[in-house]
């Protein structure tokens, strides 16, 4: 690309780098604005309960202590009727008040001071109730004459008019900040809209010049397409041969693999040989199994053209004969019957479903006769949906729901590890008599193969 248009790139990058920070200020701006708003909003709401508690507190004060006066004067209880519910108010709006004022500093004192007030003037008032209803005149007359009602009157008006002057301050604060707060909003605004716009007629620009130089370097690509066909054939030759080397050096690491299990599979049998314990000869013989189930798929492979799968009707059958010739040697009067449909597996997969079959097997000959004498019957077919279905079963002794796994364990935790290879879960499912293990899995390859 010509050096030109590659600078066009780069400024037509950098304009919108440069849009996108101005879309991000302001959208920035926005929410920050928002959330300043909603804090003044709960502020101002919180501002007005407290002048409003406040006012209300005064104002109760204010009616008891008229209704206390009437009723002093006159003895008659009429006046006496607002006095219980404005007492009840002063106490509501007290607490509505120490709620209220916590966000305030230094209001701990305040609150303090004003609940004993209000405490001290509604005790002196109800003393005064009672003294009148005694007809003790001369005693009210002398509470009277001590004026302390008055003060504690002015000293908690003077505590109200500062509550409330601190809420009107809050109030008028949070006006001044939500008007600074718009011009701040509005001059970020403008500065990003004109960004924006600069940023768009600069990118239309640079689209426009891009746009002139793809025209001319087509030109160019339509000539390096022939050179570019007849290498990409080359290539393709050279690949195909190199696919074939593979295939074969592939073929000879099976057969290498084989024969090393092969190996380990002889040496396992000469240490079963070796051990007298018959729970460890059961656990060598099985462990030979697994062995051969998994040497057997790459003895296939190696004479096999196709590498990157298995005819499970070849493999299977061959492993189940072997499972039926070495498992009757030690439980006689148990007989194997398979019938195997023919399906292409990929060779991980065979290999997985080979281990599952070899432990359902062997789990069948050891558990489902007790008496020794019976049928293990396998069976594989294919299901609608790229699917094939498993069937391992007997008429044996049944599997108990929930009972715990006979032997070891090992075998199960195997057979659960496999099937989460093979993306199913096995199913057991009680026949009368007997068990069948059934399995479903895809026959999909699971990626995409290829040497």
């Amino acid at each position: 690309m010509p050096v030109s248009s590659r600078n066009l790139v780069r400024f037509t990058s950098a304009s919108l780098l440069i849009g996108f920070v101005a879309l991000t200020a302001i959208v920035a701006t926005n929410f920050w604005l928002g959330q300043r708003a909603q804090s003044y909003f709960d502020a101002a709401i919180e501002a007005r309960d407290t002048r409003v508690a406040a006012v209300e507190l005064r104002n109760a004060m204010q009616t008891a202590e008229a209704s206390e006066r009437g009723f002093v004067i006159t003895g008659n209880e009429i006046y006496l009727g607002p006095y219980q519910t404005a007492k009840a108010q002063s106490q509501r709006y007290l607490q509505a008040l120490q709620t209220l004022l916590k966000s305030y500093p230094n209001s701990d004192s305040t609150l303090q001071r004003l609940s004993a007030i209000i405490t001290t003037k509604f005790d002196e008032l109800d003393q005064t109730i009672a003294l009148k209803r005694d007809q003790r005149d001369a005693e009210i007359l002398t509470i009277f004459r001590t004026n302390r009602g008055k003060a504690l009157t002015d000293e908690a008006n003077v505590f109200f008019s500062g509550i409330i002057g601190r809420a009107d301050d809050r109030l008028t604060s949070g006006v001044a900040e939500q008007r600074a707060n718009s011009g701040w909003l509005r001059l970020v605004s403008a500065i990003g809209g004109l960004v924006i716009v600069a940023v768009v007629g600069g990118a239309a620009y640079g689209a426009a010049r891009y746009t002139r130089e793809l025209r001319d370097t087509r030109d160019e690509v339509n000539a390096l397409n022939s050179e570019l066909e007849q290498r990409v054939a080359t290539r393709t030759e050279d690949l195909a041969k190199a696919r074939d080397r593979a295939e074969v050096l592939l073929s000879e690491v099976n057969h290498r693999v084989a024969n090393s299990l092969a190996l380990v599979s002889s040496l396992v049998n000469l240490q079963s040989k070796a051990v007298g314990d018959r729970a460890s000869k059961d656990a060598l013989a099985e462990t030979q199994d697994r062995i051969f189930a998994i040497s057997l798929v790459h003895r296939r492979l190696y004479g096999s053209s196709d590498v990157r799968s298995v005819a499970l009707g070849e493999y299977l059958t061959g492993l189940l004969d072997h499972l039926r010739t070495s498992l009757r040697s030690q439980v006689h009067g148990v007989s194997l019957s398979y019938e195997i449909e023919p399906i292409e597996l990929e060779t991980d997969t065979s290999i997985n479903l080979g281990v599952v079959v070899t432990e359902l097997v062997t789990n069948a000959f050891k558990y489902a006769y007790p008496d020794g004498v019976g049928e293990i019957r396998v069976r594989l077919s294919k299901v609608p949906g790229d699917q094939a279905e498993l069937r391992v079963e007997d008429d044996g002794v049944g599997r108990a729901e929930g009972a715990p796994a006979k032997g070891t364990g090992v075998g199960s935790r195997i057979i659960n590890a496999m099937c989460i290879s093979l993306g199913a879960k096995i199913e057991y499912r009680t026949l009368q008599p007997g068990t069948v293990a059934h399995l479903v899995f895809s026959t999909k390859p699971r990626r995409a193969t290829g040497v």
